[in-house]
């Protein structure tokens, strides 16, 4: 479908980055802020220009209301809206600092590849991607491309399909000598929620690191197995993580993007050995995140946007260059610690036995509390039952964690 967009020049400069300003902003709100702070400012130094100035700012206003998304596109080309396969490198183009670092993000399994209906793969079938495949990007992204141009995108992105009818979101399209280039997203923010809560784990079983999303007065995030049809959910395109400093980074489908959207993982360590179930892409721009705080995230669909903004959240260091092991004597229920770092805040440890893997796994806790010294009581009992009653051979999940740095964990011997 062609369609030629008018709408007013002023909007075109300060609607393109809606839904991805710092913690306690709306980019609408900004936006008239702005025009009426700049009325203000005339008014005090021509009172016979502010009548002029007042009825500007109105309308300005009244323009960004009642056509948002058309105010980022030129009113003076006509355009031809619908969807395309696009990498992560094209899709958060604009939207986050630096998209220098994207590539495939390989799955070392030939399962999910069907899992989240937006995520592009080269997946052919199970025999021929036996040893896995490759996740290349974001499917049904919706563009705006100028007439003119778009038999010449057609060619060089093939998946390129005209729609009917003009998106509720998009990214505009330009060819440049043979090259696509793609705008910020002209963002469609359904809702910006300002009383979520968010918090921290580090050392998980998915990365470094992962950032829950815990909403209280909404209800948006699918935060269960059970696909309750939630606005944010499997569908996802998208995720964007935003420091209070001004640094956003976007994350992948099945290294950080989940099922459960609710749950956002990364690593910062090009070294992923202790951690075989993920294989992080992107890692330049995730390890930046390192001693940032947190403060706002930004969940992406193809028609609509999510924007949460809560109290900031630190990322602790990972400690660098430290090895430390244990050895449990089950009988006389201790375990015992080697090179256990100084310099850590308010230490803890927890010790679990794990039979089994995922969701059936049965896991007894050994100990949890203060690390107070190299030798550390568990429950003996506990753990000789555990063993016995398994004929499968269990293992050892022990983590000690710090007001200052992101956990850490013991290798057990």
């Amino acid at each position: 479908m062609k369609k030629k967009v008018l709408a007013m020049t002023l909007a075109v400069m300060t609607f393109a980055m809606a839904g991805c300003g710092n913690v306690a902003e709306d980019a609408n709100a900004d936006n008239a802020a702005s025009v009426v702070s700049s009325g203000e400012t005339a008014a005090e130094g021509a009172s016979d220009e502010s009548d002029a100035v007042e009825s500007a700012s109105v309308e300005a206003t009244i323009a960004e209301e009642e056509v948002p998304l058309a105010a980022a596109l030129d009113p003076n080309t006509e355009y031809v809206f619908g969807t395309a396969t696009l990498t992560y490198a094209e899709f958060y183009a604009g939207d986050v600092s630096s998209t220098d670092s994207y590539d495939a993000v390989s799955s070392a399994t030939a399962k999910k590849y069907e899992i989240f209906p937006n995520m592009s793969t080269d997946f052919v079938d199970e025999t021929s991607n036996a040893e896995g495949y490759n996740i290349l990007g974001v499917k049904n992204v919706n563009v705006a491309v100028p007439a003119d141009q778009a038999e010449e995108f057609a060619k060089i992105n093939d998946s390129f399909a005209k729609a009917d009818e003009e998106p509720a979101q998009y990214k505009i399209v330009s060819v440049e000598n043979g090259q696509a280039q793609y705008s910020a997203t002209v963002f469609n923010i359904t809702d910006t929620v300002t009383d979520a809560t968010a918090e921290l784990l580090t050392g998980t079983n998915w990365g470094d690191y992962q950032l829950n999303v815990v909403e209280n007065s909404t209800k948006y995030i699918r935060s269960s197995r059970e696909d309750e049809n939630l606005p944010i959910g499997t569908d996802i395109q998208g995720v964007i993580l935003e420091t209070k400093d001004g640094l956003k980074v976007g994350m992948e489908h099945l290294q950080s993007i989940w099922v459960m959207p609710y749950e956002i993982s990364f690593n910062i360590e090009a070294d992923n050995t202790h951690n075989q179930r993920v294989k992080f892409d992107n890692l330049s721009e995730l390890s930046k995140l390192e001693e940032k705080e947190i403060v706002s995230v930004t969940f992406i669909n193809q028609n609509d946007a999510y924007v949460y903004n809560f109290d900031p959240v630190y990322v602790k260091p990972v400690y660098r260059d430290v090895e430390v092991t244990g050895v449990i004597d089950e009988k006389e229920g201790t375990l015992t610690l080697t090179g256990v770092p100084e310099g850590l805040e308010n230490p803890q440890i927890e010790a679990v036995y794990i039979v089994g893997k995922g969701h059936d796994s049965v896991k007894t806790n050994l100990c949890s509390g203060a690390l107070e010294g190299e030798t550390v009581t568990i429950d003996g009992a506990a753990l000789s039952e555990a063993k016995s009653a398994q004929a499968e051979e269990g293992r050892y999940s022990v983590v000690i964690s710090s007001d200052n740095y992101a956990n850490i964990a013991v290798t057990v011997e």
